[in-house]
């Protein structure tokens, strides 16, 4: 039996069906792009050619496994309507990499032609956005070290007008964020021990009040071994038979006398100090411990 015959032209005024159409890429859908068409975010303030290591583990593992996460990325035209003074460092690249500069790195590193990654053209909704999610990365996926971190801090600050502001975006303390930038008025001498760990932020927090030609000196003092303080609770230390238990409560006590000090000495600056030092998250759990009740007869007080 003859089929019905169909009139092609009318087939062609049908609307086509929404499910069918391809997706574009403002919906983030993952694909590949040519690793020179990604270009490394200028604004990154991470030191990558100080992190050779890390970098090379990555591209050991890029030849084992691929790449395993993508690389965030925007349009050329996206990130250059927000900063087009960047326009000769991202020189001729079709995309902008936000975040995973170290991925990116890593694949040059191991030759590989392209790069796994993911369109978000919201990030570059703003100069601020942009700031904060470049910072937002490297600070909670790993520690930068502190200098890199304030030289992060500074620019967000710049885009968001205010460190509180600033603060706000990074779900940070605005006295951590007035801490980092003092960081940067630090003589290079003392910042450089600052990044190696070899000077703690607390022996350098207040170091920016002082000439910079003064600071070293005045750090060097302050690390000199100092005498021993006669204190109303060793002033009163009974004589003991054990000479070697009695100097190690000794040092305890000294020890925890000379931390009381030098984050300020009363429960005011203490608690500055400390909300300058670590996240909320830690912050209450340390207020927690410290509220705990102290009848507990594991810790041998009434």
């Amino acid at each position: 039996m003859a089929g019905k015959r169909i009139n092609l032209s009318e087939l062609a005024t049908e609307p086509s069906v929404p499910e069918a159409r391809v997706p574009s890429f403002a919906e983030s859908s993952p694909r590949t792009a040519r690793v020179q068409q990604v270009a490394a975010n200028p604004l990154n303030t991470r030191d990558l050619t100080s992190d050779h290591a890390k970098i090379a583990s990555i591209a050991d593992s890029m030849r084992l496994h691929g790449q395993l996460q993508p690389c965030t990325v925007v349009a050329r035209k996206d990130f250059l309507r927000i900063f087009p003074e960047h326009e000769v460092a991202i020189g001729s690249a079709t995309w902008v990499q936000v975040t995973g500069g170290r991925r990116r790195a890593a694949a040059v590193l191991a030759e590989r032609p392209t790069l796994d990654i993911v369109v978000k053209p919201d990030l570059a909704t703003s100069r601020e956005s942009w700031v904060s999610a470049t910072a937002a990365e490297n600070l909670d996926r790993e520690n930068l070290d502190p200098v890199e971190e304030a030289q992060a801090v500074q620019l967000l600050v710049k885009e968001c007008g205010t460190g509180k502001a600033a603060a706000e975006r990074l779900g940070r303390t605005a006295p951590w964020v007035t801490q980092r930038l003092n960081l940067l008025k630090l003589a290079p001498e003392v910042q450089a021990l600052v990044r190696t760990g070899e000077v703690a932020l607390r022996e350098a927090r207040d170091l920016h009040q002082l000439p910079a030609e003064e600071q070293l000196q005045a750090l060097r003092r302050r690390q000199e071994p100092a005498e021993p303080e006669l204190t109303a609770v060793n002033q009163a230390d009974p004589p003991s038979t054990d000479d070697g238990k009695e100097s190690t409560q000794r040092q305890r006590r000294s020890g925890f006398a000379s931390a009381v000090r030098r984050l300020g000495g009363t429960p005011v600056k203490i608690a500055e100090s400390l909300r300058a030092e670590l996240p909320p998250t830690q912050l209450r759990e340390l207020a927690e411990l410290l509220l705990q009740s102290t009848d507990d007869p594991e810790d041998g007080r009434p």
